[in-house]
């Protein structure tokens, strides 16, 4: 994907995307992420005329548009739980706390997750139990900052985010899974042992999606929070001690920035070039259509792509 802006006024960001086979697209692209035009010559207007692969680079273009105007803008018109920044912000947050924090604050997950595995956890919502016997559900907990999206973006940049390599990257995730953050630590940790101060506002309940008679359904839970999350944990049930489960909630979210940048048809950062569950949604794409590798899975042989470490 290439981008270029060709013009601005009262309505929002002009510019041309060229897609991965070579094809131009005219995109305009509102202040809050709203795509009030798109027009090309190849990929049909009625979606039921599109192939799959034409719907899906239809959408990636979209979503690559967004970003660059936020790039090169600085426009917030990113859905906020699928924006990399946001999510790599995250991520340096939950490497910030300390034991009893990260404890006090996703242990209920925890539970949750290995509820379905270990007869020894305590599950910590009251659900039917279709879930636990109609496939494998997805949990899901958003979490919130307190800073603006600049002061995370900034931050991330600060912190060497985006300039640290493959290799620094493969060691923390094929560490023992109880070293993992110490190790993320000493990676992403500036001067100091400073992590760039970013701080948790608070998180919601969990949410379970699962399927019924083949559909999906969603079991919501309590969220205090109007505004949408600075990242979306998803996770699916799995079987380790808590120590790991640090290791869990980090890899998840460096798989979910990966799905981002595929998602909008662009190579991730080589940090992020990592193999294993991310976002549940990507999880189904990777599932369903031939014409994307198997990003999803920690055992795939993929050129470029890091398996991680055992749980």
């Amino acid at each position: 994907m290439n981008g270029n802006i060709i013009g601005e006024d009262e309505k929002g960001v002009a510019l041309f995307v060229e897609d991965n086979s070579g094809n131009e697209h005219e995109i305009g692209v509102n202040s809050e992420g709203d795509i009030f035009h798109h027009a090309d010559n190849v990929i049909p207007d009625n979606p039921s005329e599109r192939s799959d692969k034409e719907d899906e680079t239809f959408s990636q273009v979209r979503r690559f548009a967004r970003y660059h105007v936020y790039r090169e803008k600085g426009y917030d018109t990113i859905p906020t739980d699928e924006n990399p920044d946001r999510i790599a912000a995250v991520l340096l947050a939950i490497i910030d706390l300390d034991d009893e924090e990260f404890e006090n604050r996703f242990k209920p997950l925890y539970k949750q997750v290995m509820s379905h595995e270990r007869p020894d956890v305590e599950p910590s919502l009251d659900l039917p139990d279709s879930v636990y016997h109609g496939g494998e559900p997805c949990y899901k907990q958003n979490i919130y900052l307190e800073e603006s999206l600049e002061e995370m973006k900034s931050t991330v940049s600060e912190q060497l985010v985006e300039s640290i390599g493959q290799e620094q990257i493969t060691e923390v995730l094929q560490a023992d899974s109880g070293d993992f953050f110490s190790r993320a630590a000493s990676l992403f940790g500036g001067p100091n042992g400073n992590y760039g101060g970013l701080t948790i506002d608070g998180i919601s309940g969990i949410d379970t999606v699962h399927l019924v008679d083949g559909k999906e359904q969603t079991i919501k839970s309590d969220d205090p929070f109007e505004r949408g999350p600075d990242a979306r944990l998803e996770l699916y049930p799995s079987n380790f001690d808590f120590e790991a489960f640090r290791f869990y909630i980090g890899y998840n979210l460096i798989c979910q920035i990966r799905d981002c940048f595929i998602g909008m048809g662009v190579e991730p950062p080589a940090q992020y070039r990592v193999l294993g569950p991310g976002k549940d949604k990507y999880t189904g794409k990777y599932h369903a259509f031939d014409f994307y590798p198997e990003y999803h899975n920690p055992g795939a042989t993929i050129p470029g792509y890091i398996r991680p470490a055992p749980i």
